[in-house]
């Protein structure tokens, strides 16, 4: 609509002009021919009539050029309208591309969480998977996609990959070169740190040795502080592939017998703050157990020999958490006991009364008994 009053104030403008000028020409001739008469042969009067007719044109010519331009003037403001309007629907048509691409990628990140689920046995679940994505790429928006993102480790600008990186080097870095009398204390804190970081609910079986924070289950169990840094580090490395970046470097020495002997120490007849951190342990007298581990680690050589077969089973064990599971059999759990009396019966047979063996090896035997009782 505006479009066509435009057309008809153009052709309208044009048209007085011309009418201006056609009606100054009749005009000026009319008076001409009535005030100096017919053709005339006189050179002088040809030359005023030259001079007036030069004037005519040059009132035509700046009329036609006003009109000119006026044309040239409302096609220029056209020409903007239609460029403006093109790039409102080129805008348009970038804002609901990229929208889409924004919805696919999250959909392909949401999909990939699922595929590590399942790698895992569907044994967790990404807890809130919408944050988990801004975490990982805090730039996306509905109005701006970037399909990678920086890995920043520096304490004063630290991202969320960053985190996760720092998290596993710490325990890499451990792996190397274990020991301290505080390593329980200070191991439970950087995996409850990793588990927090990666926002995992669990949703299988309760098993032995699972670690409760906050009164949630994590993925952490104290006999297989190795089993999820190796999960941990599959989520890390899969987060590293969809954002543009290398993969974590691997474990070299896995953390083993070091860290789980440290988780089990720990946690082994700790009473501070229960309601933070805790180890669940469903299966009867297995905290006994763990204490025989620890006391046969305290027999001499010479008395060690004949408990060597009930201490290795308890190292197999203790070793990971399938192993400890074996305890829910009765009859494995049985055979375990009967071999640890045997073994303790022998050592305590070559070991004198009042010796500071002895008196261990009393002990051991004494929890023994309690263990065949319950069962």
């Amino acid at each position: 609509m505006a479009e066509r009053e435009g057309r008809w104030w153009i052709w309208g403008a044009w048209l007085t002009i011309g009418v201006g000028v056609v009606g100054f020409g009749i005009v000026l001739f009319t008076l001409y021919g009535i005030n100096l008469g017919l053709i005339s042969h006189d050179h002088a009067a040809w030359s005023s009539f030259g001079s007036l007719l030069s004037g005519f044109f040059m009132v035509a010519s700046t009329g036609a050029t006003v009109a000119t331009l006026l044309f040239l003037a409302h096609q220029n403001k056209q020409i903007q309208k239609t460029n403006i309007e093109q790039q409102r629907v080129t805008n348009a048509q970038l804002a609901a591309m990229n929208f889409e691409q924004y919805v696919n990628h999250r959909r392909f990140f949401m999909e990939r969480l699922n595929e590590l689920q399942s790698m895992f046995g569907n044994t967790f679940v990404f807890e809130n998977r919408d944050a988990l994505y801004n975490k990982v790429f805090p730039k996306n928006t509905p109005t701006n996609l970037e399909f990678k993102a920086e890995v920043v480790t520096d304490p004063g600008s630290q991202n969320y990959l960053g985190a996760l990186n720092l998290h596993l080097s710490v325990l890499r870095n451990y792996a190397k070169s274990p020991g301290g009398k505080d390593d329980g204390r200070w191991l439970v804190g950087k995996l409850i740190n990793l588990s927090e970081a990666l926002d995992l609910r669990m949703v299988n079986e309760v098993a032995e040795g699972d670690l409760e924070f906050k009164g949630q289950r994590t993925p952490v169990n104290i006999y297989g502080a190795d089993e999820f840094v190796m999960v941990a580090t599959a989520i890390y490395d899969s987060f590293m592939f969809y954002t543009g970046n290398d993969k974590a470097e691997r474990l070299i020495f896995p953390m083993g017998r070091s860290a789980n002997d440290s988780l089990m120490e720990y946690f082994l007849g700790r009473e501070e703050y229960p309601e933070i951190v805790k180890v669940l342990k469903p299966l009867p007298g297995l905290e006994m157990l763990e204490r025989i581990y620890f006391d046969l680690c305290g027999i001499e050589t010479e008395h060690f020999g004949y408990l060597e077969p009930l201490y290795a089973q308890l190292m197999e064990i203790f070793s990971s958490p399938t192993g400890v599971q074996k305890l829910r059999n009765n009859v494995y759990f049985a055979d375990l006991l009967e071999t640890g009396r045997r073994c303790t019966a022998k050592a305590l047979a070559r070991s004198e009364k009042g010796a500071d063996d002895y008196n261990k090896l009393k002990v051991i035997s004494e929890d023994l008994d309690i263990l065949i009782a319950l069962k």
